[in-house]
């Protein structure tokens, strides 16, 4: 028995464009999505861990 799945259904997903890095603005990579690199990744979790971000936009 084979099954068939109609093409109609299927949902193209399209990759999202991430140009620049929100924590340096160099160019972004594919493999730490939206950050270039393991560095700005967790820099930026840190903030968002310590609320560093929302404590500086208050005062």
């Amino acid at each position: 028995m084979e099954i068939e799945f109609p093409l109609k259904n299927i949902i193209n997903i399209r990759k999202k464009k991430y140009n620049k890095c929100p924590t340096c603005k160099k160019s972004s990579t594919s493999s730490y999505i939206p950050f270039c690199s393991k560095k700005c990744s967790d820099i930026d979790l840190m903030k968002w861990l310590s609320d560093d971000k929302y404590l500086n936009n208050n005062k």
